[in-house]
């Protein structure tokens, strides 16, 4: 299970902290939601403290989208 709580920051910045777990069935609906703001033009602070496990699709997922966010409290697990 995954939830997502989104906090826009300003008009072009938004944080995203994700808690739970995030595997091949949650990347899609944080893909979505990064999506959305990226489209917009946003900055996107990714917070990913409250993960508990990420499955290697999710490992992938957070690799691949580095480029585009900023990512903050990358569990040592990772």
């Amino acid at each position: 299970m995954l939830r997502i709580d989104e906090n826009i920051l300003e008009k072009n910045a938004v944080a995203i902290k994700v808690d739970g777990v995030l595997d091949q069935d949650a990347i899609l609906i944080l893909k979505n939601v990064c999506d959305r703001y990226l489209n917009e033009k946003k900055d996107v602070f990714l917070n990913l403290e409250g993960l508990v496990h990420i499955s290697r699709e999710g490992r992938n997922f957070i690799r691949d989208i580095q480029p585009s966010v900023s990512i903050a409290n990358l569990p040592k697990f990772m």
